[in-house]
C-alpha cells in the first residue's frame, strides 16, 4: 500500500472513530461538537485530500515521470474510485450528522428534566440513606430496649417470686409473734407471781436466819449438855446391850404381826364404796389407803411414773364420771365426790407429792366438799396445814373447768386449755397448782405439766395422790 493510501485510510478511520464514539450517548455533547466541527470542515477535507493526492502524485511522479506514466493512470483511476467512495462516505456522514443533530436536540430537551430528576433522585437517595441510617439506629435502639425490657421482666418475675416468698415468711413471722406475744403476756403475769413468791421466800429466809442464830446459841448449850450425856451414855451402854437382847425377841414378834397386817391390807385396798352412803346407790370401785397418817383414806386422784401414762387432758364427761385404773393413774369422778361429800359428814383432803429426786411433801385441808354439777362442782376447803405450801389458796370456791367447759371466770384466758389439764382454776394467774396436767420428764419446768406452786414452782412432779376421809369426832 502506498503512503497516500495509508494517509487516506488514517483520515477515514479517525472520522469513523469520531462518529462511532458519539453514538454511545455517554459523552454526547462533546462528541457532537467534535462531529459538527468535522462536518463544517468536510469540504476543505475533500479539497485537502485532492490537493494531497495531487501533491503526492507530483512528488511521486517527478522522479518517475518517464517510467511511471502507466502507474499514474492507475493511480488516477484509483483516486477516482477513492473519491467515489469518499462521496458515499460523505453522504453517510451527512446522514449520521443529521441523526446526531436530532439526537442532540432531544438530549438538549431531556437533559434539564433528567438533571432535575437526577437531582431529586439524588436528594431522595440522600434522604433515604439518612432514613435508613435512622432506621438502623432505631432498630439498634429497639433491640437494646427489647433486651433491657426482657431483663427487667425477668428481674420483675424474680422480684415477684421473692416478694411472694417474703410475704409468706412475714405471715408466718406475724403468726409466731402473735403467739410469742401471748406467751410473753402470760410469762409477765407469772413473773409477777414469782416475784411475790420470792418476796415471801426472802421473808422466810430472814426468819430462818434469825432462827439459825438462835439455834447456834442452842447448839452451844447442847454441846455442853452432850459432854454430860456422853458420860451418862457410858453407863447406858451396859443397859443397851441388855435391851438389844430384848429387842431381838420383840423383832421376831413384830415380823409376825407385819405379815398379818399385809394380809389384811391386800384384802382392804380394793373395796366397793357407796358414794352417798345410801345403799340404793350403785357401789363404786375405789382405792383405800390404810397406811398414810392413820389410814382410812379414799384415793380420788393418782399420778405416777407408770407406763403407759393415762391421758388427763380430757373433757367434762370424763371428769364427771371418772376414768383410768384405780391401781395405777386415775380420776375418781366429780359426781362421786359430790355424792360422797354431800352425805352430811365432814371430810378432810390430803395431797401427797413426790419429786423425781425422791423428796416428798404433803398438804392437808379441812372441810373438803364438792358442790353439784349445776353449781359447777365448786370446791370447798379450808385450814391448810402441811409441808408443801398452800397450792389451793386460789382454787377455793372456784368451779371445775375442763378443755371443753371454761368456768374459771377469766375472760382473757381458758386456763384448762392453757395448762392442758383440768381443775378448779381461777384467781391469780389461773391458780397455784395443776395436778391434772400432762406427765412430763424429770425436773422439767413446764406449766403444762404436773406442779404445785407452793413447793417446786412449775417443776414437773413424779407422783401425786389426792385422798379424802371423814373427819373423826
Amino acid at each position: 500500500m502506498s503512503a497516500l493510501s495509508i494517509r487516506l485510510a488514517t483520515r477515514l478511520t479517525l472520522a469513523v472513530l469520531i462518529v462511532t464514539a458519539g453514538c454511545d450517548g455517554t459523552k454526547s455533547i462533546s462528541l457532537t461538537k467534535y462531529v459538527q466541527q468535522v462536518v463544517r470542515e468536510s469540504i476543505p477535507v475533500k479539497e485537502f485530500i485532492q490537493q494531497v493526492v495531487r501533491d503526492e502524485l507530483q512528488s511521486v511522479t517527478e522522479p518517475l515521470e518517464n517510467s511511471l506514466e502507466s502507474r499514474m493512470e492507475a493511480l488516477e483511476r484509483r483516486m477516482e474510485e477513492l473519491t467515489g467512495r469518499l462521496d458515499g462516505q460523505q453522504t453517510q456522514l451527512d446522514e449520521v450528522v443529521t441523526q446526531l443533530n436530532g439526537q442532540k436536540s432531544q438530549q438538549d430537551e431531556t437533559t434539564p428534566t433528567v438533571n432535575d430528576h437526577t437531582e431529586r433522585l439524588s436528594d431522595i437517595a440522600i434522604r433515604m440513606e439518612k432514613h435508613v441510617a435512622e432506621m438502623r439506629k432505631l432498630d439498634t435502639m429497639l433491640d437494646s430496649q427489647q433486651s433491657t425490657l426482657n431483663e427487667q421482666i425477668s428481674q420483675q418475675e424474680e422480684t415477684a417470686t421473692a416478694v411472694s416468698n417474703v410475704t409468706a415468711q412475714l405471715d408466718t413471722i406475724v403468726t409466731q409473734q402473735g403467739d410469742q406475744l401471748n406467751q410473753t403476756s402470760q410469762l409477765a403475769t407469772r413473773i409477777k407471781s414469782q416475784q411475790s413468791q420470792l418476796s415471801e421466800i426472802n421473808n422466810q429466809l430472814n426468819e430462818q436466819k434469825s432462827q439459825q442464830e438462835e439455834t447456834a446459841t442452842t447448839v452451844s448449850n447442847v454441846t455442853a449438855q452432850l459432854d454430860t450425856i456422853v458420860i451418862q451414855q457410858g453407863d447406858q451402854l451396859n443397859q443397851t446391850s441388855q435391851l438389844a437382847t430384848r429387842l431381838d425377841s420383840q423383832q421376831s414378834q413384830l415380823s409376825e404381826l407385819n405379815n398379818q397386817l399385809n394380809e389384811q391390807k391386800s384384802q382392804q385396798e380394793e373395796t366397793a364404796t357407796t358414794p352417798s352412803g345410801n345403799s340404793k346407790q350403785p357401789p363404786v370401785q375405789a382405792y383405800c389407803d390404810m397406811d398414810t397418817a392413820g389410814g382410812n383414806w379414799t384415793v380420788i386422784q393418782r399420778r405416777d411414773d407408770t407406763q403407759p401414762h393415762q391421758d388427763f387432758y380430757l373433757g367434762w364427761t370424763d371428769y364427771k364420771e371418772g376414768f383410768g385404773n384405780v391401781t395405777k393413774e386415775f380420776w375418781w369422778g366429780l359426781e362421786h365426790l359430790y355424792q360422797l361429800t354431800s352425805s352430811g359428814r365432814q371430810y378432810e383432803l390430803r395431797i401427797d407429792l413426790e419429786a423425781f429426786d425422791g423428796i416428798r411433801r404433803y398438804a392437808v385441808y379441812q372441810g373438803f366438799s364438792v358442790s353439784s354439777e349445776v353449781d359447777g362442782y365448786r370446791l370447798s376447803a379450808s385450814n391448810y396445814s402441811g409441808t408443801a405450801g398452800d397450792g389451793l389458796k386460789f382454787a377455793v370456791n372456784k368451779k371445775f373447768s375442763t378443755r371443753d367447759r371454761d368456768q374459771d371466770g377469766w375472760s382473757e384466758y381458758h386456763c384448762a386449755q392453757f395448762y392442758q389439764g383440768a381443775g378448779w382454776y381461777g384467781g391469780y394467774v389461773c391458780g397455784w397448782s395443776s395436778l391434772n396436767g400432762r406427765y412430763r420428764d424429770a425436773g422439767k419446768q413446764d406449766w403444762t405439766g404436773i406442779w404445785w406452786n407452793g413447793w417446786r414452782i412449775y417443776e414437773s412432779l413424779k407422783k401425786t395422790d389426792m385422798k379424802i376421809r371423814p373427819i373423826r369426832r
